[in-house]
């Protein structure tokens, strides 16, 4: 009986197509995610949105979450997925350790393959597999502002396998790039507003002492910079409590 061999060139060729046709969802997912960040008028906005286009876009995560920097330097969650995407990071930053702390800290992406076999993170794993974690991602953002990561957690199983711990760090590392670009277009959005809204302000006051007390812009301008010099009070601040007196 002759053995039926597989054509090696039809073999390298379905194979080639299949990773093709992968690649092409992926990139459907990255591209629809990325628009839909980039639609948020707000960082707030924009945080749970990138929770939820990481459980759509990368394979096997179901629940996920996005810690930032508040003020003052102090982490907190942004947005996530679900309840336990919640608490899971939370326990994350309440104990001070964890793949996100490490993350944010500057290590990029850190993964925890198998909670059940993890020997790092002593106190956070055992609160981890509590809510029923079995591996976990997490990817620093790409942005300046806010500073943060992304939290990937993965309930169904563990990331044992070597082939599938690459294929999901790629695509991980990839959707938090994409992600961070949309998330940095929000952040120059909102901040231009803000600087428009406080120019205008300002604008107000200027205009209230130029017709009070018959001076020019410049001059005016210079009465709320020595105003503010001298209470030690932010421009901005002392315009808006000016305009905000005059309407009283």
């Amino acid at each position: 009986m002759t053995r039926h061999r597989e054509n090696p060139v039809v073999a390298v060729w379905s194979s080639g197509a299949e990773d093709e046709e992968e690649d092409d969802e992926l990139l459907t997912g990255l591209l629809a995610a990325a628009r839909d960040i980039a639609a948020a008028e707000r960082v707030a906005d924009a945080l749970p949105r990138i929770a939820h286009g990481a459980v759509a876009t990368v394979p096997d995560v179901r629940d996920a979450g996005v810690a930032v920097r508040a003020r003052g330097g102090v982490l907190a969650c942004g947005g996530h997925t679900t309840d336990t995407a919640a608490r899971v990071d939370q326990a994350q930053i309440g104990m001070g350790e964890g793949p996100c702390i490490d993350a944010v800290a500057g290590a990029d992406t850190v993964i925890l393959p198998n909670a059940a076999t993890e020997t790092r993170w002593p106190r956070f794993v055992p609160e981890a597999v509590r809510h029923g974690v079995r591996a976990s991602l997490s990817v620093r953002l790409t942005t300046r502002c806010p500073v943060g990561a992304v939290n990937l957690h993965m309930t169904r199983h563990a990331l044992d396998d070597r082939s599938a711990r690459v294929r999901t760090q790629r695509c991980a590392r990839m959707f938090v790039a994409y992600a961070s670009l949309a998330l940095a277009g929000t952040d120059r959005v909102e901040n231009l507003e803000k600087a428009l809204v406080r120019r205008d302000v300002i604008g107000q006051a200027k205009g209230i002492l130029m017709n009070q007390y018959d001076v020019d812009d410049g001059e005016a301008f210079a009465r709320l910079r020595r105003a503010s010099q001298t209470t030690n009070t932010k421009l901005h601040d002392v315009a808006a409590w000016l305009v905000a007196c005059r309407a009283l």
